[in-house]
């Protein structure tokens, strides 16, 4: 910039007062000065709500925080004193609670699980503690910490997993790749060992750049009323679907990536569930720089983070409740439409004064389709047939196919009587791929047609994570062991010949299943880990009917909705899942609503709460401005 110019740009001010009079120069500082007026007040409003105390340390919250039970004289005390009645206790859920606590609301969170936190929570089974769906946690920059800081009182702490955090294995080849949480370095590595030239990495980043920034333009869409999505898609929608819709495996070729480095650069795609030719390019873009610092996790385990936030909640009169499964969401119909007036709790209706939010997720909360597709929706079908109308195509109707249910997974826990250290167990994750050809290895699996076609040879992926490593506490709550964890994708229609069987009563034949799969994992993980051959003295494998069961789940859905191409494109999807319902007073959180990982969960309660409170919105909207891009750009 030359001298003339700079000169030419401090002169502005000058320029601009010198041609007012000082009566215009009056009236154009009234509507900043009740600009900065409303902000003094927002600031005083929340402070209010801000807890001055010394907390004490997370590990010091009782365990009770999160197995609170309302009995029915509770959930009649609740009705008509409770601002917000919100359904399910995921992450999403309880930001979101924390989020409208902070502004003065009094909520009540009701969970159908037995113990609070969603996939955050933790099981004990025979002295071992696991981690059911926190292996890691991206997007640790300040603006992230600082929301999580907020929501915790500052009481949630993290563990920064070791430098190399992700290993790479071809399970036909035997290459191996270690992922630093030094981002250049993965590159150069990635570089050598696939042979990608500087020009098919400058495509490549010239393509995220804008994959990432059209889908923070729709993702910010959802802080905002509905009619400013209707007003603007059509302005945006060819750019949001070029840059960030079309397939990865198409975007990638293009860069000039070769078949084997786009299956390396993708090898993560379980983070999501969606094979790169099916999944947009903008979710490859953003875990492109998702864990560039590294990957974190929180002390104490995946239950700190329910723990802290619950925690936070009762400090300012809100409930937490497990074992309180919701029912029914109350509607009723005015002159001006349906509106959600509360929730229906063991036949007792408990109302509320402000709204409701549901954290179940989509299916859950209205129905697959016009009959139901055998399950009960929490609201009635005809109310809810209008946002259930949105994902139909008109040429199946009614069948609710725009979204789909993700595919469920096969989790098998593993107890080791020794400590990490003892093993030398490291606090990674190891990405055991059948080969660099996703695609093929996913289609085989797709079109399997027994739950045997899925042993450790034959699934497209394991996910081997050593839990216990990942937390310095762990030792002092179980001495003397470790866990791990070996996680792999399935499909639910393998097992819906038991999904009407007792839990613990299922046939001789599904347990000897079970068998097979649980010595089929278990020679991976003695491939990446022999020294713990000989120490494993507890397993216990996990299936889709686990996750009906414990996270109410019709589908054994691991992420809830699909995360392919379809699920992000069109007006009618995006309005669908839009935080602010068609029904009035009714909200969505958690990733149906956002998308999928802890962090963006974590971000879509923030998301809601802006949409149900102007003062909320009022100090949530300055923080995710800057805050979104810095997450999603790194």
């Amino acid at each position: 910039m030359s001298e003339s110019t700079l000169i030419l740009l401090w002169n502005i001010p000058s320029t601009i007062a010198a041609a007012l009079t000082p009566k215009q120069i009056l009236t154009a500082c009234i509507p900043l000065v009740f600009i900065l007026t409303a902000y003094y007040l927002l600031i005083f409003r929340a402070r209010m709500h801000i807890i001055k105390t010394k907390l004490p340390k997370y590990n010091t919250i009782p365990s009770s925080t999160v197995k609170h039970i309302a009995d029915k004289d509770t959930l009649r005390n609740l009705s008509g004193k409770i601002d917000v009645a919100i359904v399910g206790s995921g992450i999403g859920a309880l930001s979101n609670a924390v989020c409208l606590s902070r502004q003065g609301f009094k909520v009540a969170v009701f969970e159908q699980n037995e113990t609070v936190g969603g996939c955050t929570h933790t099981f004990e089974k025979e002295g071992y503690e696991f981690d059911v769906g926190v292996h890691y946690v991206g997007g640790f920059g300040p603006a992230v910490k600082r929301m999580y800081d907020e929501l915790s009182d500052g009481q949630l702490k993290w563990n920064k997993l070791d430098y190399v955090y992700d290993v790479i294995y071809n399970g036909k080849t035997g290459e191996r790749i270690e992922v630093t949480d030094n981002h250049l370095l993965n590159r150069k590595v990635l570089t050598e060992h696939f042979g990608i030239d500087a020009k098919s990495w400058r495509l490549f980043n010239r393509k995220k750049f804008w994959a990432k920034f059209w889908s923070c333009v729709v993702l910010q869409l959802k802080l905002w009323n509905p009619i400013v999505l209707r007003l603007v898609w059509p302005c945006i929608a060819y750019p949001y679907r070029y840059f960030a819709l079309r397939s990865t495996t198409e975007v990638l070729r293009e860069c000039g990536f070769s078949a084997e480095a786009i299956g390396a650069l993708t090898y993560h795609y379980g983070d999501h569930g969606v094979p790169p030719h099916r999944c947009p390019f903008f979710m490859t873009a953003l875990l492109d720089t998702h864990y560039r610092n590294g990957g974190y996790f929180p002390r104490g385990g995946s239950r700190s983070i329910a723990k802290c936030l619950t925690a936070a909640i009762e400090r300012r009169g809100g409930h937490v409740y497990a074992l309180t499964p919701v029912q029914e969401i109350l509607i009723k119909h005015t002159m001006f439409g349906t509106k959600a007036v509360g929730v229906c709790i063991r036949g007792i209706d408990v109302m509320v004064n402000k709204c409701v939010v549901s954290g179940a997720g989509v299916l859950k909360t209205f129905g697959v389709d016009s009959a139901g597709n055998d399950q009960t929706p929490l609201v009635d079908f005809k109310d809810g047939s209008h946002q259930r109308a949105l994902l139909h195509n008109k040429k199946s109707y009614p069948t609710l196919d725009a979204v789909t249910p993700c595919l469920s997974n096969l989790s098998l826990f593993i107890g080791l009587n020794r400590t990490d250290k003892q093993l030398n167990l490291p606090a990674q994750n190891i990405w055991h791929l059948h080969d660099w050809d996703h695609e093929s290895s996913w289609k085989n699996a797709m079109n399997s047609s027994s739950i045997l076609d899925n042993t450790a040879d034959k699934t497209p992926f394991l996910f081997i994570s050593n839990e216990s490593a990942k937390d310095p506490d762990f030792p002092l709550k179980h001495p003397g062991k470790s866990t791990s964890e070996v996680v792999a994708m399935v499909k639910y229609d393998l097992f819906k010949q038991w999904e009407n069987t007792s839990h613990k009563l299922r046939h001789a034949d599904y347990l000897e299943m079970k068998d097979k799969i649980t010595e089929s994992y278990l020679e991976p993980f003695y491939l990446h880990f022999p020294q713990a051959r000989g120490h494993v003295v507890f397993t216990s494998l996990g299936t889709p009917l686990t996750m009906n069961k414990f996270l109410g789940r019709k589908f054994g859905e691991v992420y809830s909705l699909d995360h392919d191409i379809a699920r992000f494109d069109g007006y009618k999807v995006q309005r669908a899942l839009h935080p602010q319902t068609t029904i009035q007073n009714l909200y969505l959180t958690g990733e149906d609503a956002f998308v999928v990982s802890v962090t963006a969960s974590m971000i879509s309660g923030y998301v809601t709460a802006a949409r149900i409170s102007w003062w909320s919105f009022l100090s949530i909207v300055p923080m995710l401005a800057w805050g979104l891009p810095h997450t999603m750009f790194g």
